[in-house]
């Protein structure tokens, strides 16, 4: 699907996942010598029946589209309907625009949800008062502004003084982007959309830049996941504060996975493909002893019990 965006110029790009009784020939969505695809079946009929709405971001300003289709794919399985935002491909060339899209991707989500809301086929399979957000990464910060969290703009600016401290700090400064001169005008502006009756964030970048008074205001269950053991996990990611300072939240962690572990699983020839071209493979390689798609799997049960806490919890 496209849905237009008041805050863009252009229209954005939407791919809904949902749960269907249809058989037939899929297709692996997402493919390439690197990932895995994700089969599905396209354009299949709702099945009968309700069911809640998830709209999703996932990864930061320069991810692949196609890394949502594993939980979006898991979590209509479970009986969901998925809504997953594609954000403008972001190259060297567009860091001074990136920090824009910390204030466009919000609305983006808001307007994914809107566009679900008004299929005349996804409509009437909706189930009523119970939408959720689930963002990885800038997409779990968009996540939580749907919430009521507001970013401070003395904190953002200050986001990069420590080099660890924002995860596209590099990318910044080698595209010659100094936040402390950027317009962040529009960076305090509230996105709370009412219809979000829960959140789940994995690994939300920017979470020491959200204003502390805006989180202690938030009034709808919130869920944070971190990938990865405290003394392992990127600095930039740890956001093990914001279980601290938003009133309903639940705290997680997955102890052996990293932050790629969000990503696709691997082909099997594509750490070799990785090492050929780049000279790493960090992208294909987990914590533990467990297989991408084992780790995939505990995600995806988190992020469903979270949602199952969120939607059930009274308004």
């Amino acid at each position: 699907m496209t849905t237009s965006v008041p805050t863009r110029s252009q229209p954005i790009e939407l791919t809904v996942w949902y749960p269907t009784a249809s058989v037939g020939q899929p297709e692996l969505i997402g493919e390439n010598k690197i990932f895995k695809g994700v089969s599905a079946l396209r354009n299949a009929p709702v099945a009968d029946g309700h069911y809640p709405v998830i709209v999703m971001a996932h990864g930061g300003f320069r991810a692949a589209p196609f890394h949502a289709g594993w939980v979006a794919s898991n979590l209509a399985s479970r009986g969901y309907i998925v809504g997953v935002a594609r954000p403008p491909a972001l190259g060297p060339r567009d860091a001074q625009a990136a920090v824009q899209e910390i204030w466009l991707r919000p609305a983006d989500l808001s307007a994914t949800l809107t566009a679900v809301e008004g299929d005349p086929e996804l409509s009437v399979r909706i189930k009523s008062n119970s939408a959720a957000v689930v963002g990885f990464f800038l997409g779990g910060t968009s996540a939580l502004a749907l919430a009521g969290g507001r970013l401070d703009a003395q904190n953002y600016m200050r986001s990069c003084d420590d080099p660890e401290a924002g995860i596209d700090c590099a990318w910044f400064a080698k595209n010659g982007v100094d936040l402390k001169k950027a317009d962040v005008s529009q960076l305090t502006r509230s996105h709370h959309d009412q219809r979000i009756k829960a959140v789940v964030a994995i690994d939300p970048e920017l979470s020491k830049s959200f204003a502390p008074e805006s989180l202690t205001k938030i009034k709808i269950p919130v869920a944070i996941i971190n990938l990865g053991r405290p003394d392992e996990r990127v600095p930039a990611l740890d956001a093990s504060s914001l279980g601290k300072a938003i009133p309903d939240t639940h705290y997680d962690i997955v102890p052996d996975a990293v932050s790629y572990s969000a990503f696709s699983e691997c082909t099997p020839k594509g750490p070799a493909l990785l090492r050929e071209e780049d000279g790493d493979d960090t992208i294909c390689r987990d914590g533990g002893s467990r297989s991408r798609e084992e780790i995939h799997g505990e995600i995806a049960g988190k992020v469903e019990a979270a949602l199952n806490r969120g939607l059930s919890a009274k308004p």
